[in-house]
């Protein structure tokens, strides 16, 4: 035991408020070593200091007061450095995220640059497999996921091959305008084949798109959404149709694309190649 400190003095020497000393010993993680029963006045001990001096700390770091007061309740050394260790974890989560946050605000701060290359292709008529859905955005992620599986492993088993470069998509403008809209996933097949129950046949029409090639999936594609909408109708007739999308890469994982080309349709002025 220490020297018995009265509420002011021990403030002083913790940095923690009143109030705050009044909210943890409310909480059960730093009460006074004495309470006057007459005048309410609370009284520490010197030897709390260093006690109040780390959940002082961890608090500025951002633990919360059901991991301090496990913390501070356990004289379990490998209990203390796991509460420890995934709170460390969970702060250079949250430093990545805030460091991805602040690289998309930099981003807005930079005008949208028009793309290096846009090519204006013509698509022929294309028979594929397709799945399709009415969905809300925040849908579309596990959506997206789900039937990517469901068509690579339908077109496999035709194909004998992992069909990666010809797995492609199609959204409404709904889907932009409004957030809910039909979306389409598709992989190119033989004519001849027959699809498996869930997956239907179906042939994509012929369109001509203005095409830009986003590096990657989908990290930052809004950046070469609105640069390929400038150039299309600072320089082009755009169409209404819906957009497609072309992934290279993983059949499965749409973060490890190499590359996303985005389709853009528009009016054509010269006639299709024989």
């Amino acid at each position: 035991m220490g020297a018995r400190v009265s509420i002011g003095d021990f403030a002083v020497m913790t940095s923690l408020s009143r109030k705050a000393l009044r909210h943890y010993h409310d909480l059960g993680i730093l009460e006074p070593a004495h309470v006057d029963s007459h005048t309410g006045y609370r009284f520490y001990d010197t030897s709390q200091v260093d006690h109040a001096h780390i959940i002082r700390r961890f608090r500025s770091l951002g633990m919360s007061i059901p991991d301090i007061k496990a913390l501070l309740s356990t004289e379990d050394a490998a209990a203390r450095t796991e509460i420890i260790t995934t709170h460390l974890e969970q702060m250079e989560e949250q430093l990545q995220r805030t460091r991805e946050t602040v690289g998309a605000l930099r981003e807005l701060l930079s005008p949208v640059d028009v793309p290096a290359h846009v090519e204006v292709r013509h698509a022929p008529a294309l028979a594929v497999w397709s799945v399709s859905a009415v969905i809300d955005v925040s849908e579309i992620d596990s959506w997206f996921a789900a039937t990517m599986n469901t068509l690579c492993d339908a077109a496999t088993a035709v194909t004998e091959a992992p069909p990666a470069f010809a797995l492609g998509g199609l959204y409404d403008r709904s889907l932009f305008l409004e957030s809910r809209g039909m979306a389409t996933l598709f992989v190119p097949v033989p004519r001849s084949a027959r699809p498996p129950e869930g997956v239907r046949a179906d042939v994509l029409p012929q369109a001509e798109f203005a095409v830009l090639t986003h590096p990657g999936g989908h990290e930052g594609i809004d950046r070469s959404y609105a640069a390929l909408g400038r150039y299309v109708n600072e320089n082009l007739i755009s169409h209404q149709g819906p957009i497609r999308e072309h992934y290279q890469g993983s059949p499965t994982d749409p973060t490890t694309f190499t590359s996303t080309e985005i389709c853009w349709p528009i009016f054509s002025t010269t006639a299709p190649p024989a």
